[in-house]
């Protein structure tokens, strides 16, 4: 086998690693959350109670019977709600090796993180205290047509929420475009520390900003679009955006970079197949350490602050309704219940029974 070729399959075997320990790990989580029987039984129960479009709130009780008659302690029972509430899928468990190289990388995620919070609050400010996000959902308004009303979350009432699990399973977007910036930035005619300069700079940005979005409409503001007869959570309608655009771009990057990088670069850091390989899974894993930073020091601290001044802004602009969107025996439902301010003046609740029996 020529060197080339050789360099070229230790290269695509190094960028598969993660893959091969992402596997093991997705069954083990599989297995942690709850196989047996009684497990699957309860998992059937709560996935009924989301399938309706009812919050878990309105049916805690009667679930906590379920689990007690099936002796599901309090711990599996959450496991198997946030599973289904927020599923760890390939993507995440492709990660988690970071976690364990973390003392190797910590210091070099530590360089990028520290400058990062401070830009972060420079965005909060420019975004939510200056209103600039609540502008831009005025553009998308204009421009589609949309509505923008209220549907309370299906999470609402989950059992002990782990946040761990939720912070993970939104760390892939995170660190996936760190590894994005140094794919792009790896094309400029530049030296490799101005390449990793010009990477952690164009982080910085990129994170800071989709963080700063993805905390603010983590709430229950959904678009309707009466035209095409669906419901788009505002939520979803950023990770609809960006994941196929990130994850396309990452494999046609990779691909192109991996094969073509001799003719690409002349120096020998990104022409060497085997040392681009091992610079991408440095990056992806450093990134998923700042990932953690973020998840710790920004969610944990400024999430909710950020989330409800953005929701107030919003009911401020649109005045939006909150609506109940059901499904039973085959019939979907969308009740108006109240305007999305009462709602929040009641804390996010109301008495679901009062409401569903008088629909």
């Amino acid at each position: 086998m020529p060197a080339s070729m050789e360099s070229l399959f230790t290269a695509t075997l190094i960028l598969l690693s993660p893959l091969f320990l992402a596997i093991p790990l997705s069954i083990a989580w599989r297995w942690w959350s709850g196989i047996e029987p009684e497990h699957e039984h309860y998992r059937e129960k709560v996935r009924r109670v989301l399938d309706s479009g009812i919050p878990l709130r309105r049916y805690r009780s009667e679930l906590d019977a379920e689990a007690r008659r099936v002796y599901l302690d309090p711990e599996r029972q959450a496991r198997i709600e946030s599973d289904l509430l927020h599923p760890l899928k390939l993507q995440h468990f492709l990660l988690l090796p970071g976690l364990i190289a973390w003392p190797l990388l910590g210091l070099f995620a530590a360089i990028i993180a520290i400058p990062l919070m401070p830009m972060m609050r420079v965005l909060e400010w420019i975004l939510i205290d200056k209103r600039n996000l609540a502008r831009i959902a005025h553009i998308i308004q204009k421009a589609t047509r949309w509505e923008v009303i209220g549907i309370p979350r299906l999470d609402d009432g989950a059992k002990n929420p782990d946040y761990v699990l939720n912070s993970i399973h939104r760390m892939p977007i995170t660190v996936f475009l760190g590894l994005f910036a140094y794919l792009i930035v790896s094309y400029l005619p530049l030296s490799p520390r101005d390449i990793i300069l010009l990477t952690a700079f164009c982080y910085i940005i990129l994170v800071a900003f989709i963080s700063i979005i993805r905390a603010a409409i983590a709430n229950s503001l959904v678009f309707a679009d009466p035209t095409k007869r669906r419901l788009i959570p505002m939520e979803n309608f950023v990770e609809d955006l960006l994941g196929p655009w990130v994850g396309v771009g990452l494999v046609f990057l990779l691909s192109r970079q991996l094969f073509y990088g001799s003719q690409l670069r002349t120096d020998g850091i990104f022409s060497d197949p085997i040392i681009f390989a091992l610079s991408v899974l440095l990056v992806l894993y450093t990134a998923t350490i700042i990932g953690v930073a973020i998840e710790l020091s920004f969610f944990r601290s400024r999430g909710d602050n950020v989330k409800f001044t953005f929701q107030k802004q919003m009911i401020e602009d649109f005045s939006p309704t909150l609506y109940l969107f059901t499904r039973h025996l085959g019939s979907l439902r969308i009740s108006p219940l109240m305007s999305l301010e009462e709602w929040i003046d009641r804390d996010e609740s109301f008495d679901y029974d009062e409401i569903i029996d008088s629909k």
